[in-house]
């Protein structure tokens, strides 16, 4: 090789060279700017309460949730930030269930109508422990009281659509929207859980795989005339008396109502859970909904978030504005009692 072929081949190697490490240099240094850009822009520490856009006319919407006297207060809670969040042109018609809740409690949960007087109803419903095998439950007999839910078109006989909602709830925002879904022909609107993946085994056990989606009961929208024309409360104690260790009325309601449900929003049955554990493109494909790049946003536009496993009464609850979010309704319903 002659050293003239030599030393440009030396030229060019070296140019080469520059020219990546210049290229590292400033794409490390754009990293840097772009992290720098992204720490900036902090994310606000407390959720801020969206403002409703509230039609003029004046609508009912019934609303129905189970307590016994340990959940009085997360009940209220829920109530008091619904109430607090409403439109003043939306009629609240509640209707809460109770079981082995003390006059005092009664009182209380009553006393909610004096926080919007005019447009605020509240209704309690006592009941008895349902008489229902128990011992089917086994590990889940912490969710006992909940069992009230697979007879709401029996107890209530008096109107034909009502939002359930449990106890460990906050409402951020009117629920007009969400009691105006169309559930005519179904027996109920109810958004995806995700143990449904978290879960494949026991899915298909309850063939539910082939439904592709498991349902969290904790918020509904039940069409409870259709329940009533399906004889739907003989077909989910009938499941309770013929099978073992099902998660709850969860479980029972999952698969008796089988595929005639309408999915609604994870926006009306927000839970924290997944979205914290979970990626969140997948979940984006899973619920069907683009989802903010954020879950401080996914939170914070939600309509109800629900604090399904860890409560935010816990001590190590998280995220932490979450925890604030509830504890700040608490405290003004506390002040209340």
């Amino acid at each position: 090789m002659s050293k003239k072929v030599f030393f440009s081949i030396l030229v060019v190697l070296v140019v080469a060279i520059f020219s990546i490490l210049s290229l590292f240099f400033i794409n490390n240094k754009e990293n840097k700017s772009l992290e720098k850009e992204i720490v900036s822009k902090k994310l606000p520490t407390a959720i801020r309460i969206q403002k409703n856009n509230c039609p003029k006319n004046k609508e009912n919407i019934n609303i129905t949730l189970i307590t016994d006297s340990r959940y009085t207060l997360p009940t209220a809670v829920s109530m008091y930030s619904a109430i607090k969040n409403k439109c003043d042109t939306s009629i609240y018609n509640f209707y809460i269930i109770t079981e082995n809740t003390t006059p005092k409690d009664n009182d209380f949960l009553l006393s909610l109508k004096n926080l919007a007087p005019n447009s605020v109803n509240i209704n309690l419903v006592p009941r008895n422990e349902p008489d229902l095998p128990y011992e089917n439950m086994e590990r889940f007999l912490q969710y006992k009281v909940g069992m009230h839910k697979i007879y709401l078109s029996e107890i209530l006989n008096e109107i034909d659509k009502v939002i359930y909602m449990d106890g460990d709830t906050v409402v951020l925002k009117d629920l007009r929207n969400l009691f105006d879904i169309d559930v005519s022909n179904v027996y109920a609107a109810v958004a995806k859980d995700g143990i449904y993946y978290r879960f494949p085994k026991e899915m298909k056990e309850m063939g539910l795989d082939k439904r592709g989606y498991y349902f969290n009961s904790g918020v509904m929208l039940h069409n409870l005339a259709e329940q009533r024309k399906d004889n739907i409360v003989e077909k989910l104690v009938t499941y309770v008396k013929t099978n073992k260790d099902f998660y709850g009325d969860q479980d029972v309601l999952n698969v008796v109502m089988n595929d005639k449900l309408k999915l609604m929003s994870y926006r009306y049955n927000c839970i924290s859970t997944f979205f914290e554990a979970d990626d969140l493109n997948f979940l984006s494909s899973y619920f069907g909904e683009k989802l903010p790049k954020e879950t401080f946003y996914i939170y914070e536009n939600s309509t109800i978030i629900h604090y399904a496993g860890d409560k935010p009464w816990l001590d190590n609850y998280s995220p932490l504005y979450l925890k604030d979010l509830w504890f700040k309704y608490y405290n003004e319903v506390v002040a209340l009692w």
